[in-house]
């Protein structure tokens, strides 16, 4: 946020001085967040592209190649688009219900879309997966997937894990969990927390899925105690029913 809004003195000038409205792309991990600082500060002349590389330094160290690439058109020559609204590949609907065609014959707006597939054409050509995906089902999709591997390697981290003499494959890929997620700032994590409305949501579904299966060990662990007090029960009956016939 703070980044953000520490561009708009220097766009507003540019916009001021040169009369040409620059095209702003954000990378966030949380999107509806950014999307909302952006549309309010930066000025109404810049286009907006919220977008997300689903990768990094580690998953896109041997090429791009079928990794996910996240846009949502924003903002196009001063037109805020529904991102929810349904539309053809070559027609937009703003938010006020107007549908706009990426062909309309305003220049500016032309340009503004050239400028725009032009940039996304970079991401396509080194081979990424493109997903135009609006700002709000990118945050509700990254909470089960992105938001809670990273909670789930912190919390493993805190445990402490380390190698064993008698490591499995499976627990080999717990520990390269935890060293890519402990990997980034923990002021990373924190954002991913902070700026996603639907955290908090992933969060109190872990808590109560392991609580469901911690209950259900110890339903199945009081079942086989039940089963072996019955045992010892039935057992102790029988040795003094063959004691009583002894006798």
């Amino acid at each position: 946020e703070s980044t953000i809004k520490s561009m708009v003195p220097t766009l507003k000038d540019y916009v001021a001085r040169t009369g040409k409205a620059p095209l702003v792309v954000d990378v966030l991990s949380v999107k509806e967040h950014a999307r909302q600082i952006m549309l309010k500060d930066l000025p109404e002349e810049c286009d907006i592209l919220c977008t997300h590389p689903m990768f990094g330094p580690d998953s896109g160290r041997n090429g791009w190649h079928n990794l996910n690439f996240v846009y949502e058109k924003t903002r196009v020559d001063k037109v805020v688009f529904d991102p929810d609204a349904a539309r053809s590949n070559d027609t937009f609907v703003d938010n006020r219900g107007t549908v706009h065609s990426i062909h309309e014959d305003s220049e500016a707006h032309v340009e503004s879309m050239d400028r725009i597939e032009r940039f996304l054409s970079i991401w396509e050509e080194e081979g990424c997966r493109m997903v135009p995906m609006s700002c709000k089902a990118h945050d509700e999709y990254a909470a089960n997937s992105q938001f809670i591997t990273h909670l789930m390697g912190r919390i493993l981290g805190a445990q402490g894990l380390s190698m064993t003499p008698i490591d499995t494959k499976g627990f080999e890929s717990v520990l390269q969990l935890v060293d890519s997620t402990t990997a980034d700032s923990f002021e990373l994590f924190y954002g991913l927390y902070k700026y996603n409305t639907n955290s908090m949501a992933t969060i109190e579904q872990l808590k109560a899925a392991m609580d469901n299966v911690v209950e259900n060990l110890k339903k199945l662990e009081l079942q086989d105690q039940e089963k072996e007090r019955r045992k010892l029960e039935l057992d102790s009956a029988k040795s003094q029913e063959s004691n009583i016939l002894l006798n």
